[in-house]
Parts: C-alpha cells; structure tokens; sequence
C-alpha cells in the first residue's frame, strides 16, 4: 500500500513537472512569435554611413569602391523599403520608395560612368532626397549633409596602384 502510495505521488510529481515545462515551453514559444520593432533607425545608420564612404570613395576617383558602396546603399534601403515600416504614423517604406531610387539610380550612373562632376551633382541630388524624405516623415530636424571628412579614419579611400604603374 505504501509503496503504492509512493508511486502515486512519483507519477503525479512527474506530471506536474511535465506540465510545468509544457507550459513554461509554451510561454516562450509566444514571447519568441511576437513581432520584433523592426530596426529603423539602425537601418538608417548603416544607410548614412554608407552613403558617406561612397562619397569619399567618389571624391578620391576610387570607381570599384565607390560601386561597392553604392550597391551597399541599395540593399540597405531595399531592406528598409522591403519592411514596410510605418513609424509614427509616416509610412516610412513607402516615402522611401518614392523618394530614393530615382537619386541612387542617378547616382550609381554616375558612378559607372567614372565621372566625378557628375558624381558631384548625383551625389548631392541623393542629399536632397534624404532630406525630403526627412521632411515628409516629420524629421526634418534630421538633415544630412555631404560630409567635411570621413568619420571613419582607418579606412583608406583612394584607389590601390594598378601594377606596373609609375610611382
């Protein structure tokens, strides 16, 4: 009888562990469904810094990294414009969508063509589409400018020696 008793209670406390798991597995598979914030502004700093070493890489003629860093703009914002952001009420995806590709398009053409004033010019057309966007989101107090020099100063942006060259 006792040894019965005892084999009650083994099974019931098995039981009740078991479902306490199930439930505390439960629990977290609900907190791990719940959709995170996406990353907007993270986005955006990654956005601006690329934008800035592509512009330095413009400026120092340097076309195989200034394309490198313009196909970096535009999988940046093709994240940003794929996620459907609206924050605070602004559609920011679709702003986007309206506002960027027309200046990254003029300015990766300009960037194909090795052209440095009109890198200049595309380049600065891509400000202002940054900053229109800024306005339209109510962040017009964000306002981007072309960069004095480059934040990041371990980073060399004039182009390598081609070999044979003269010194």
């Amino acid at each position: 009888m006792v040894l019965a008793m005892i084999l009650a209670v083994i099974a019931l406390w098995g039981a009740v562990a078991s479902s306490r798991r199930v439930f505390l597995l439960e629990e977290r598979v609900k907190t791990l469904e719940q959709p995170k914030p996406y990353p907007l502004g993270e986005q955006m700093g990654y956005l601006q810094r690329y934008v800035e070493k592509l512009y330095f890489a413009g400026q120092a003629k340097n076309w195989d990294l200034a394309d490198f860093y313009a196909h970096e703009v535009d999988e940046t914002a093709e994240d940003i414009m794929s996620a459907k952001v609206v924050k605070e009420g602004v559609a920011v995806s679709k702003l986007m969508t309206t506002l960027l590709p027309p200046a990254e398009q003029g300015l990766q053409e300009a960037v194909q063509a090795q052209d440095p004033e009109l890198f200049q010019t595309r380049y600065g057309a891509l400000i202002d589409a940054c900053n229109a966007c800024h306005q339209e989101a109510k962040h017009g107090f964000m306002k981007i400018t072309i960069p004095e020099r480059p934040s990041v100063t371990n980073q060399a942006f004039t182009p390598e020696r081609e070999a044979g060259s003269d010194p």
